[in-house]
C-alpha cells in the first residue's frame, strides 16, 4: 500500500480489487517496441518519438479490465469486461 496523488495533487482514494493487468514493462516487449520506434515508425517529428520512447520507459502495468459497465466481457474470465481504453491493444 502505499499513498496515490492525482495530477493536481489532490490525494485519491483507491479501492484493492481483482483486475487484469498487461505488462507493458516487460523487457522483451519494451525492446520490440523500441526497436520498432527506431528502425521503421515515421513519427514525423523528433519531439513525437521522444514523447513515445518517454511513454515506453513510465509504462509499466496498465489495468485492463473492470468488474462493472457496458462493454466486451474477458473471454477467459466471464466476472470481468475489457477496459474500454484496452480493448484495441487486446484485439490486435
Amino acid at each position: 500500500e502505499k499513498e496515490v496523488m492525482s495530477r493536481s495533487g489532490n490525494e485519491c482514494v483507491v479501492a484493492f480489487t481483482d483486475q487484469y493487468y498487461m505488462k507493458y514493462g516487460e523487457e522483451q516487449w519494451q525492446k520490440q517496441v523500441m526497436d520498432h520506434l527506431e528502425t521503421e515508425l515515421d513519427c514525423y517529428s523528433e519531439d513525437t518519438k521522444i514523447k513515445f520512447r518517454t511513454a515506453i520507459d513510465w509504462l509499466q502495468e496498465w489495468g485492463c479490465s473492470r468488474s462493472f459497465g457496458l462493454g466486451t466481457l474477458v473471454p477467459w474470465d466471464k466476472q470481468f469486461v475489457i477496459e474500454s481504453l484496452s480493448d484495441s491493444t487486446i484485439y490486435m
